[in-house]
């Protein structure tokens, strides 16, 4: 073959000659070259055993080999050798040498199982292996904890016994095919299959049953729920999804090239989406609905070199010799570099200004990669780990501490099966516990209360206990979504539509009694888009909201506040309202993302894109940032009076005390905060009075309830707090259903109004946020936000991952939230974690759709994650070992499945979408599995 040519144009050539060499003769490629302008020189020496594949860039890889064709060395194109070590006889792996020097040692029983595996670090991992089935009937390690495998009379995996000694069982059909899942609580899942090996009915440990149909061609026809709501789906002659329609009738259509890649996208409501593609399937050019264009530039080799925003401008990338990241810079300016290991850790990261200013992050590593030590211009930060690669200690010094002075220290436990046991800050200690399943039902506080809470079916939030009164019970539909909750004295019913959008909040007195009496009720309506139209709030009149093409919202009517707002393309809001025509001088660009003149305020940013100055009617506020680009110091100054204040932030990264200065810079009027991870479970203020925070579930930000200590000792009193659709509170009340706090919103988080019946100062705002009322601001974890401008007040820690405009909060507040301050989450993606957290598969369009999912679970972790790859392959290094085994808590990124046993328990191996598209394989904490499916 000296050409071939792809369904979307691309063509392959390659170029040949005949070799002779020791071993064999053979004809052998010495050239490659594409269409898009990738160019390959192969140079064959076969007395050597050796090949180099020099590329058009000067850059040369070379791998030698010897006799039986085994890799023996390997040498990137930067020079860094890769050297394996096999045994004579079995050509078994020994050893391997990586780039960085750290020795990887294999121990095999006389079989050829891979027994023992050792690391540069010197931990061992240990298998153990049936001596009939060839399959692990154990596993250690390197922290000595045991999984143990069971099988039956026909090598059908039977048993999983984890660490914890907690069992999981599996049955069988006669086919091989699992049919029964009895977990570790005792309770049992049922799966029922068609004649060609494919999931035709889940039914979980509830009876809850999902169904699948398939067409004559066994592709996936229609999904039905458990509450009979189906889902079909429509495909052209060559298999590639065109059409998708919801249980209410809304139809999705896709439209793919002759390559089966994305080219149109057609939503509920009509609007179009297009992408344009090069020969290899880039996107070149993505349109959305109102014609705006977002391009992608990319080098010969498939490297993304610039990306244009919709306003024209223009993020830029370049790369070393490995194709890896080396320099990023932002419309405006500033830029990041990354500095680089042998392993491909990133050892550095470099802020630089547009003024020419650096902030440098030295980053410290051992021999497994594992990040040891973190160094900025003003602290050093030092990692402590177990065997498994379990954070077990942080510590952090300030560079300008006194000598001998005392570290911050953070300190970790956890079970042999990994589950949290206790952090212990300077703040106090948490203590956790946890069921069989791996759901948390406990959590004591510093104080010694104690937080417990009670599950149905495999970890469905049932109860909230603090110590033992009761905080709230919860009634839950077929699909483990919440229609009812218990508050005090005041019980609220939650109803859906059938593509399980929020409808009507009911909140009633005396729901278990005859005759309810309505105390508040909510309800709402929503386009096709699943856009919020009109909501119908019983204290606060019908409130219209309406939207451009693309679901920003423009214009917002009710009873108490009328507004409405324009945006440059690249969404962000400008100086004039919905058919104002511009002033003179205004732009009808924002430059950069960064909004400098809004209403009668005015913004300046220094050179790392920070917002430095807020002038405004009520004053001018400056702001003070430290090297990690948190917020530290504002002083706010009204006419001749300046008032400073100060925010304390732990090591990682969550602010743990407020507090205003004196005229010599001394702290007073402290509140210091608690954290449970990443949600802010207590404030105190002043050292005496107190509030607790609960949330709706474990993996929600939206809160629930607040627990008030007036001082040490003294009785708790629970307030109940009542949501819009989007999680920001609206009311507070006590338990005897008495409103103490209530408030309406603007669109972009600022109040309408607010009104107290007594001193309660409720702070929280949308999901993730606290109003800091000395500012206005709202603390957003990783961010502050701003509801004056809409937008935060700095750019995104993580970067165009978070979305390319670096500032936006969301399209629009009202169905979209981030309550890390990283990454937007909109309806239709929290429908999706809500289907993932009970056992159900999404499927998605992108890897960046999938991993925003992933950004938005923070209760999950990495296991393997082999995107970004070249198709079919694995990276360099990854033990298939790890693949199979993935602890719960974690996901797994999959190129394809590798049907192991061990693996097909996560899913059915023989279910298409999951076999022939790349995927994530997820188990929840409590052992849920489900999986997010990239079908392009």
């Amino acid at each position: 073959m000296t050409m071939h040519r792809e369904p979307g144009g691309e063509r392959y050539y390659y170029t040949w000659a005949w070799f002779e060499g020791p071993d064999d003769a053979a004809w052998r490629v010495t050239g490659h070259h594409t269409d898009s302008g990738e160019q390959y020189r192969l140079d064959w020496n076969l007395a050597e055993r050796s090949l180099c594949v020099t590329d058009s860039l000067g850059r040369t890889r070379c791998h030698w080999w010897d006799a039986q064709g085994l890799v023996t060395a390997y040498r990137d194109e930067a020079g860094q050798m890769t050297t394996f070590r096999w045994s004579d006889e079995e050509r078994l792996l020994l050893g391997m040498t990586d780039a960085q020097g750290g020795k990887w040692r294999y121990v095999y029983d006389r079989l050829g199982h891979l027994t023992e595996t050792h690391d540069p670090l010197g931990r061992v991992e240990q298998t153990q292996w049936h001596p009939v089935w060839h399959q692990p009937e154990t596993e250690v390690d390197a922290a000595g904890a045991a999984w143990r495998y069971e099988y039956d009379e026909r090598g059908n995996l039977q048993a999983v016994i984890d660490p914890l000694h907690q069992r999981t069982v599996y049955g069988y059909d006669r086919h091989g095919q699992v049919v029964r899942i009895t977990d570790a609580r005792g309770g049992d899942k049922y799966l029922q299959w068609n004649e060609d090996g494919q999931l035709m009915r889940h039914t979980d440990c509830s009876g809850s049953q999902t169904a699948w149909f398939y067409d004559e061609r066994t592709r996936l026809e229609r999904v039905t729920d458990a509450e009979s709501n189906s889902t079909r789906y429509s495909y052209d002659g060559n298999g590639h999804l065109t059409e998708v329609m919801f249980a209410d009738g809304r139809t999705e259509r896709y439209q793919p090239d002759a390559a089966g890649r994305l080219v149109k996208y057609t939503s509920p409501a009509g609007q179009i989406t297009r992408w344009q593609r090069d020969g290899q399937g880039r996107v070149r050019r993505q349109t959305d609905a109102t014609g705006r264009r977002t391009a992608y530039e990319y080098d010969a080799y498939g490297r993304l070199t610039t990306l244009t925003n919709e306003n024209g401008e223009s993020y830029r990338f370049r790369y070393d010799v490995l194709d890896r990241v080396t320099e990023q810079t932002d419309p405006g300016g500033s830029r990041r570099a990354y500095g680089y290991n042998a392993l491909n850790a990133v050892t550095a990261v470099i802020y630089g200004g547009e003024r020419g200013g650096e902030i440098r992050h030295g980053l410290e590593r051992d021999a497994a990669g594992r990040l040891t030590a973190k160094t900025t211009p003003e602290t050093r930060t030092e990692y402590r780990y177990d065997a498994a690669d379990r954070l077990l200690e942080i510590r952090r010094r300030r560079h300008d501490a006194a000598e001998g002075g005392e570290p911050e220290v953070i300190r970790f436990s956890y079970d042999s099966a990994g589950n949290l046991l206790s952090e212990e800050t300077a703040q106090g200690v948490l203590q956790h516990r946890y069921d069989v399943q791996g759901n948390r039902t406990e959590t004591q506080m510093p104080d010694g209360r104690t937080l417990r809470y009670l599950y149905y079916g495999s970890g469905h939030l049932q109860q909230i206990n603090l110590g033992r009164d009761v905080i709230s019970e919860f009634t839950r539909d077929h699909l483990h979504r919440e229609v009812q909750r218990s508050q005090g004295r005041l019980d609220t019913r939650r109803m859906y539509d059938r593509t399980g959008r929020l409808t009507r909040k009911l909140t009633c007195k005396g729901m278990r009694g005859v005759v309810p009496e309505t105390f508040i009720d909510r309800e709402y309506a929503y386009s096709g888009q699943d856009e919020l139209l009109k909501k119908r709030h019983s204290r606060q009149g019908v409130t219209d909201y309406f939207y451009d093409t693309t679901g920003r919202i423009t214009a917002c009517r009710n009873e108490a506040y009328l507004d409405s707002w324009q945006y440059d393309a690249a969404a962000n809001l400008l100086d004039r309202r919905q058919g104002e025509t511009a002033q003179a001088g205004a732009g009808s660009v924002v430059p950069f993302n960064r909004i400098t003149s809004y209403r009668g305020l005015h913004y300046r940013y220094d050179e790392y894109g920070r917002v430095v100055e807020k002038r405004g009617r009520n004053g001018t506020q400056h702001y003070r940032w430290d090297a990690e680009h948190r917020l530290t110091e504002v002083a706010v100054i009204r006419g001749s009076t300046v008032r400073r204040y100060g925010y304390v932030y732990d090591a990682p990264g969550r602010r743990v005390e407020k507090h205003e200065r004196d005229a010599e810079g001394k702290p007073y009027n402290r509140t210091t905060f608690l954290w449970d991870g990443m949600r802010l479970a207590q404030e105190c203020r002043l050292g005496r009075s107190s509030s607790l925070y609960i949330y709706s579930d474990q993996g929600s930000h939206e809160p629930l309830a607040r627990v008030d200590r007036a001082a040490p000792g003294e009785a708790d009193e629970v307030l109940y707090y009542h949501t819009d659709v989007n999680g920001a509170p609206e009311e507070m009340t006590d338990g005897g259903g008495n409103i103490v706090w209530e408030a309406g919103y603007q669109v972009w988080g600022n109040l309408t109004h607010e009104k107290e019946t007594r001193p309660v100062q409720q702070n929280l705002r949308f999901q993730g946020q606290y109003l800091d009322r000395e500012t206005g601001l709202h603390y957003n974890l990783y961010r502050f936000y701003d509801p004056d401008i809409g937008k935060f007040i700095s750019g995104d820690p993580i970067s165009i991952r978070g979305g390319i405009n670096l500032y936006q909060y969301a399209p629009n507040p009202l169905s979209w939230i981030d309550p890390l301050g990283l990454a937007g989450c909109n309806a239709q993606q929290r429908r999706n974690i809500s289907d993932l957290r009970n056992g159900k598969d999404v499927t998605v369009r992108s890897i960046d759709e999938a991993r925003a999912l992933l950004d938005n679970m923070p209760d999950l972790r990495p296991h393997v994650d082999n995107f970004p790859a070249r198709s079919g392959e694995l990276y360099i290094g990854t033990k298939f070992s790890d693949v199979w085994k993935q602890p719960a808590g974690t996901y797994r990124g999959d190129l394809y499945n590798v049907k192991n046993p061990l693996s097909n328990v996560v899913h059915n191996s023989k279910n298409p979408l999951h076999d022939n598209n790349p995927h994530y394989n997820i188990i929840f904490g409590d052992g849920t599995k489900a999986g997010i499916i990239i079908v392009p």
